[in-house]
């Protein structure tokens, strides 16, 4: 019988469990953190074990043909990482970082779990108290649109700076 291997869990968005710990259980031990310390720590940490991954990858597909060949060539280890792996890593990685950092804002509605007021509850609250939902709504939605839309501007600037010729296509 072949061994069951036990998928891990991985969520899109910050862990509720990390958020009430971050605030109910810290200041057990005298931290003592408010909303907006704990809603941005804590996605802070998820975002940072999403970008750690990210990066990760980007080292791991640097071609190692690249590195033999500097190292081939005489160059230091140091000076090889510094003038062949991270230039190349950096640029694998800027779609994983857009990736990660647009998800890292959008899930930024879930830290109402600690009492945190984002632009999706302050939006609710707007409904309530003007009945006005579609406009309430469209006009957060377009804000996260366009926080969006810059960063996904910004990405492809990067991208295409960074672009060498004849190592991948660049739109």
């Amino acid at each position: 019988m072949p061994a069951v291997r036990q998928k891990l869990h991985s969520s899109p968005c910050p862990d509720f469990r990390s958020q009430l710990f971050l605030f109910y259980a810290l200041p057990d031990i005298g931290i003592r953190l408010t909303p907006f310390e704990t809603s941005w720590l804590a996605l802070a940490l998820w975002g940072g074990a999403y970008q750690t991954e990210v990066f990760r990858a980007a080292f791991e597909a640097v071609p190692k043909g690249e590195v033999t060949a500097a190292r081939a060539l005489g160059l230091p280890a140091f000076q090889t990482f510094l003038d062949i792996t991270l230039p190349i890593a950096l640029r694998i990685a800027i779609t994983g970082t857009t990736t990660t950092a647009i998800t890292q804002f959008r899930s930024s509605s879930f830290m109402i779990v600690v009492g945190y007021q984002e632009l999706t509850y302050v939006a609710n609250r707007i409904v309530s108290d003007t009945f006005k939902v579609f406009e309430t709504f469209g006009i957060a939605c377009l804000m996260y649109l366009l926080v969006c839309s810059i960063l996904s501007a910004l990405s492809r600037t990067f991208e295409r700076r960074l672009a060498v010729p004849g190592l991948g296509v660049v739109k």
